[in-house]
This record gives structure tokens, sequence and C-alpha cells, in this order.
């Protein structure tokens, strides 16, 4: 089960009983479980993709293209280094 063995588990269980306690244990599960299921349902949700911003293409070809004078590569925005070889961008 993924990739740990029996004993190792065990063990693992074992650090965790001792580190939080009899009493603590069940409510550390509790809400690593609460935390796992709103994560999931934020992923899931179809009006929080639908809330993000995007970018109109219009400001995508607005930005100055450059070509890196090492790599002779197009950069597109507003960069101080190349980010293909990571010389640094002459001023123009």
């Amino acid at each position: 089960m993924f990739g740990y063995n029996i004993t190792t588990l065990i063990i693992i269980l074992a650090i965790a009983l001792l580190l939080f306690g009899p009493r603590r244990l069940p409510e550390l599960g509790d809400s690593i479980g609460k935390a796992i299921r709103s994560f999931k349902k934020a992923h899931e949700d179809p009006e929080s993709a639908s809330a993000k911003a995007e970018i109109p293409p219009s400001a995508t070809a607005a930005s100055p293209t450059a070509t890196c004078a090492q790599c002779h590569k197009e950069v597109g925005g507003d960069f101080g280094f190349c980010p293909h070889c990571g010389s640094k961008m002459s001023q123009a």
C-alpha cells in the first residue's frame, strides 16, 4: 500500500499516537478529512473555474517581444534575464 509495508505503517501510527495522544488523534484525523473534502469541493466546483479572471488576447499581444543575444530566441514580456539560457537581456 503506497510503497510501504505493514511494519512501516505500524511504526508511523505508533509515533503519531505518541506525539498527539489517544484523545487528540481522532480530532486530528477528523480535521484532516474535513480539509481534504473542502479542497476537493473547491477543486470540483464549476463556479470557481468560471470566476477566474481570464487574460484577454489583446493584453498578451501588446506585450513587447525581444530577442536574446545569446540564444537568439524571442522573449515576450519585460525580463531582465532570458528564461531560456539565463543571459542578461540588453535594454533596447
